[in-house]
């Protein structure tokens, strides 16, 4: 037996060499893969955070979540505030749209108020692809039912 060791100890060591290299190489891919599972965690987690942020924001400000006359406000003292409400619901619409599109009708049926402001001249048009999507959908769907703020 020690002398058939002897003699396969090279094939052996290739062997167990190669047998390590697979491991590691399996072990890389199981990181990865946790490493992308940790991420998507964190995003969905703050996209949840953004929602839940705007809510709050909203059940602090009844006035700026149903406003009765948008173009009201926007020409009153408080429409930096009610731009800057309208701007964190397009900020939590773009965390929460990169994560998973399926939010787009809640964000859609949250833009109903606001929707002469959306179909002004003035309104905002989305920073990113998804914001901006959101937004085109919500100007087709409302725009021809609601007069604009301008």
């Amino acid at each position: 037996m020690p002398n058939w060791l002897t003699r396969n100890a090279p094939v052996i060591e290739a062997c167990a060499a190669a047998l390590t290299a697979v491991v590691a190489v399996a072990a890389l891919f199981g990181v990865s893969a946790q490493l992308n599972a940790a991420d998507t965690l964190a995003l969905e987690q703050a996209a949840r955070d953004a929602y839940r942020g705007h809510l709050s924001l909203a059940v602090s400000h009844p006035d700026f979540a149903e406003p009765k006359d948008v173009c009201r406000l926007l020409d009153s003292d408080t429409s930096g505030a009610y731009i800057a409400f309208v701007d964190h619901l397009l900020y939590s619409a773009e965390l929460t749209l990169d994560t998973d599109s399926g939010w787009a009708s809640v964000y859609l049926s949250d833009m109903v108020p606001h929707a002469p402001y959306f179909c002004s001249t003035s309104a905002p048009r989305g920073d990113t692809e998804s914001v901006a999507k959101l937004i085109a959908t919500f100007r087709d769907l409302s725009c021809a039912l609601v007069p604009p703020c301008d």
